[in-house]
């Protein structure tokens, strides 16, 4: 395992020249990893249901923000935005679609078309598997405002377009929620989700939802992410947090956690259950760290949004896990994936083996363009790694020994 460790044989200044020329992060063996798979490819894969009849068109250019969730069969199911535009593929009239693998991830079904809106902006979702009914749900937010008219990327060179929909009378965004009673097959019409206030955007960065397993909240849906206030289709603030439903998703509360700098935080975050019941938070911040969170009562209320410093990172969401043993029980060991401090490239996976309160240690199994990723334990010997490759275009997956992971 490659570790984070400070070496220092000389004092002072020198010191510090050398942990500076040599750097914090020091690489203990060189280690060969499996190679991937892609799962979703621009301009390549070919979406069933995605047709306007001119054949290039019918090719996505651009996949993001990959979710994977297990169902109780042990089917594998994993989503992601499929853009039609890569200049601004956040906003590109994407829509969602899904894959599913009945053999641990060895081989993948065609892709189904889950949700789509014309040319409006399928995006920040979050998925989460309802064990209880066997149900797999996506919470997501949608831009009510034609990408094709956008040129360019960013606020700006939206501005038009989005003035265009406010000045019709109508909400540049809305919230809405589709279902699969059948593992990913078919999917559920899109329902619009009533608000408060229109101009309150749910935002989840693409968040894998979870149900909990433990304690008297045994049952619960919770989804990590925020919300973003907008003025006239200006971001003005930030708040983040956690919904929580206790009705297999029928409504939803969302329940803020305390920050003490809004400037500092993204909205874009992951849960995981540890052993005791306890949930832990973990958030992607504007800088190049983590901010961490616990509950001890199933998501109801929070502690303070602190800062670990094992854990350096790049600006991007990741995923967390907790492994579970070979009878299925949660360990105290946890798997954190996000790119490496040196940008969007070379995919790190944070290990942990006391239920997050300490990382020393990290692989990197990705070489490379790497950003937005997603975890899933296959089985007792494995885990599945996806992650977006090739700047936004593609999808890959990786499959990998946990013991590779744990050992040191």
């Amino acid at each position: 395992m490659k570790r984070i460790k400070t070496k220092s044989v000389i004092p002072g200044l020198l010191a510090m020249v050398i942990f500076v020329i040599t750097g914090a992060f020091q690489c203990c063996t060189s280690e060969e990893w499996p190679e991937s798979s892609l799962i979703f490819a621009a301009d390549e894969t070919v979406v069933p249901d995605h047709s306007d009849g001119v054949p290039v068109k019918d090719m996505y250019q651009c996949y993001r923000e990959p979710i994977v969730i297990k169902t109780k069969t042990g089917r594998l199911v994993v989503g992601c935005h499929a853009g039609n535009k890569l200049e601004w593929p956040e906003r590109s009239g994407q829509d969602y679609v899904v894959r599913y693998s009945d053999d641990g991830g060895k081989s993948w079904s065609e892709p189904v078309l889950a949700a789509e809106h014309g040319v409006y902006s399928f995006q920040a979702n979050g998925m989460v598997y309802d064990a209880i009914i066997d149900r797999i749900i996506v919470k997501y937010q949608l831009y009510r405002f034609d990408y094709s008219k956008v040129e360019g990327r960013g606020r700006e060179a939206a501005a038009p377009a989005i003035r265009e929909t406010l000045d019709a009378g109508e909400a540049f965004s809305k919230q809405y929620v589709v279902y699969s009673d059948d593992g990913g097959e078919s999917w559920s019409e899109p329902e619009e989700i009533p608000v408060d206030n229109e101009n309150d955007m749910p935002h989840y960065g693409s968040s894998e939802g979870r149900q909990l397993t433990l304690g008297d909240k045994a049952g619960r849906l919770i989804i990590p992410g925020g919300i973003r206030q907008h003025d006239e289709g200006v971001e003005n603030r930030k708040t983040i947090g956690v919904w929580i439903s206790d009705d297999h998703g029928q409504n939803w509360e969302f329940i803020r956690i305390k920050e003490d700098d809004p400037r500092s935080i993204s909205c874009e975050a992951r849960v995981t259950e540890l052993k005791d019941g306890s949930i832990l938070y973990n958030e992607r911040t504007r800088f190049d760290g983590r901010h961490l969170a616990r509950s001890t009562d199933g998501g109801s209320t929070w502690s303070q949004l602190q800062s670990h410093p094992d854990l350096k990172v790049t600006q991007c969401n990741g995923s967390m896990i907790t492994l579970r043993d070979k009878n299925g029980k949660l360990t105290s060991d946890l798997l954190f994936s996000v790119p490496s401090p040196g940008g969007r490239k070379d995919g790190w996976i944070y290990v942990s083996r006391d239920e997050g309160n300490s990382w020393p240690g990290w692989h990197q199994p990705v070489d490379g363009y790497f950003a937005y990723s997603s975890l899933i334990q296959v089985d007792a010997e494995t885990v599945c790694l996806f992650y977006e490759a090739n700047h936004y275009k593609d999808i890959r997956s990786m499959l990998i020994p946990i013991s590779k992971l744990l050992s040191e």
